[in-house]
């Protein structure tokens, strides 16, 4: 009987230690995922349940290097200095921050930080930092600690759609300057028209463009005032054949120059709270990254709710979707969701 508890402590004991190891460097662990189509809930999970925070910046980093040495990743290097990048300048880092991925966050907190009421994009020693020679202004971005943030690029594209889109709501809830920005490029790109063919805005837009577009019966199905999310990705898929890409969704490479960068300390939507938290205690930054981060339950959540979008979008577009961002989902560790490439 002594023999037979001794031997199921031990068991207990060596199931223990596996489950650990296999935490930290097996199946559950970070390489378990690499290269599998696996959901992007597991994914989180496995960042949250790493428990050494600085352990998972370093691995960020060491494979957004390695993805940079075996892909072919466009940069646009004037753009992301120009345009993109924000400077905490008394403690020595740099930011590089993107629209739908908490620029707005990034903004407020460097407002607080730098002590400037206005816009910290256009503040004084920004504009004296970007006016000088590319060079200097790529050296001293070199010359400090650089940050990045970023989420997943399939659920980056949800957000845009139901932001700059309204979720696919009328033309009536809309701002005046998101229909041209907006909703007007998408319906031309559907082959669609305005549902109010005789507005004065539509008229002009079409006028300012050089476009062309024939009036049509006023029960047309082609007559809109808004778009459905598979049509939003097809005026996405259209802007990156055509060379005119909207800051919205542009690749992470032509927004922020990862590989050229290589940024130090990458943050994660999905786990700012806890990422954030560490990158301001380690440099010291006075400022309260817990603000406006979502509990990491409200992520996880919107995650599953966001990867339903894709459930009726069609295959073909489903292939030029992934392929358009596979190499910032390879590069920051994103997984496709489990059921993507079913088809609708």
């Amino acid at each position: 009987m002594q023999n037979t508890k001794l031997w199921l402590k031990t068991l207990c004991v060596v199931f223990a230690v596996y489950m650990l190891f296999q935490l930290q460097y097996g199946d559950l662990g970070p390489g378990f995922y690499e290269g599998r189509r696996s959901s992007s809930c597991n994914v989180l999970q496995r960042e949250y349940l790493m428990p050494d925070v600085k352990e998972r910046f370093r691995r960020r980093r060491e494979r957004m290097l390695k993805v940079c040495q075996e892909v072919e990743n466009k940069e646009d290097i004037d753009r992301s200095i120009k345009t993109r990048i924000i400077y905490f300048w008394k403690y020595n880092v740099s930011v590089c921050t993107m629209t739908k991925v908490g620029s707005t966050n990034w903004r407020t907190h460097a407002q607080k930080i730098n002590e400037v009421k206005g816009q910290p994009m256009t503040e004084g020693r920004r504009t004296h930092l970007i006016n000088r020679a590319l060079d200097k202004a790529v050296s001293y971005t070199k010359s400090t600690s650089r940050w990045i943030s970023v989420r997943h690029p399939l659920t980056r594209l949800v957000s845009c759609y139901q932001d700059k889109y309204r979720n696919g709501s009328s033309s009536s809830e809309w701002k005046k300057n998101n229909l041209e920005e907006f909703l007007f490029p998408a319906l031309l790109s559907n082959g669609l028209v305005y549902k109010s063919q005789e507005s004065s805005r539509w008229r002009k837009y079409l006028a300012k463009t050089g476009t062309s577009v024939k009036n049509l019966d006023p029960k047309d199905e082609r007559l809109r005032s808004s778009v459905t999310f598979t049509e939003f990705l097809r005026h996405v898929v259209h802007t990156f054949e055509a060379e005119e890409i909207d800051k919205h969704w542009k690749t992470y490479g032509l927004l922020c120059s990862p590989c050229f960068f290589e940024y130090d300390y990458i943050a994660k939507i999905e786990t700012h709270s806890q990422d954030l938290k560490y990158m301001f205690e380690k440099f010291r930054i006075p400022s309260n990254p817990q603000q406006t981060v979502k509990t990491r339950e409200n992520v996880l959540v919107k995650v599953r709710k966001d990867s339903r979008y894709y459930n009726t979008v069609p295959l073909e577009l489903k292939e030029k979707i992934y392929n358009i961002y596979q190499t910032d989902m390879e590069m920051f560790d994103y997984n496709l969701p489990e059921d993507y490439w079913n088809t609708p």
